[in-house]
């Protein structure tokens, strides 16, 4: 783990989320997790680089449910504006075109509704090490049709296990096929 700010050994996250409800309920789940504190929390994403900038933000946990797609577009900003802040998606959707355009814009995880609380400590953890992390539901199913070895139960769950083998393009296609991701119309 390497978090930008030398002073603290805190995972620095910046929580975007349009609904005040959900963003407060997630900024006290994540203030539970040890050596992860929020930093901000934000109801949009049009400043979203200035103010991971400003509050020298570790990752960015952001809705993908935004209209017009503004966390996406987001999150290549801040993949542009040089940052080393990284980004986890969370979604109630499991679409293909979400997971894949999140990870195309430079995203370094994608929870989808099923994912645990320990799935998104993981995830913010993981994110931070520069490894991309899918929800363990996929990786699950995935690791039975693709034969990567079985997953270990309580450890970290990483796409970076099954990408020596499958690219991401890969993978999101079998779970497309397998309907673990849905098309969208």
């Amino acid at each position: 783990m390497n978090p930008q700010s030398n002073s603290e050994l805190s995972i620095r996250v910046v929580v975007v989320n349009e609904s005040g409800f959900i963003r407060e309920g997630l900024c006290r789940v994540i203030e539970r997790f040890k050596d992860i504190k929020v930093v901000a929390s934000i109801p949009d994403s049009h400043r979203l680089s200035e103010i991971a900038q400003q509050v020298h933000a570790d990752v960015v946990l952001i809705d993908a449910q935004f209209p017009s797609q503004e966390g996406f577009e987001a999150t290549q900003r801040l993949r542009e504006s040089g940052g080393i802040t990284r980004v986890v998606f969370l979604s109630i959707n499991p679409s293909l075109t979400e997971v894949k355009r999140a990870l195309e814009a430079g995203a370094n995880g994608f929870l989808l509704r099923e994912a645990g609380v320990s799935e998104l400590e993981i995830a913010l953890q993981a994110a931070v090490e520069g490894k991309i992390f899918l929800c363990p539901t996929i990786l699950k199913r995935l690791s039975k049709v693709l034969d990567i070895e079985e997953l270990p139960k309580g450890e970290r769950f990483s796409i970076n296990a099954a990408q020596g083998r499958y690219s991401i393009d890969d993978i999101i296609s079998k779970a497309l096929r397998l309907g673990i991701l849905q098309q969208e119309q």
